[in-house]
């Protein structure tokens, strides 16, 4: 299993939060890249898909944003 894979099952798990570096990892595996920050928000894209946009604070992501992820993403939970 890749680390990429382990942090995909990490996000399936909906933790109450994780960190933004990992989800950071996890859309940019699956082609999102960062497009800009605008105060804590980060904005990722990714060509003719949809904006992923997610608010940063104390460098963790809550679960609500990793369920619209996973969901964005076409992620299949456990």
């Amino acid at each position: 299993m890749s680390k990429t894979d382990k942090r995909v099952a990490e996000l399936l798990e909906f933790p109450n939060t994780m960190r933004f570096s990992d989800v950071q990892k996890v859309l940019e595996a699956y082609g999102y890249a960062l497009d800009r920050v605008k105060g804590s928000h980060h904005i990722f894209t990714k060509k003719g898909a949809t904006r992923i946009d997610i608010p940063v604070h104390n460098k963790v992501v809550k679960i609500d944003y990793l369920k619209i992820i996973a969901k964005t993403l076409s992620l299949e939970e456990k």
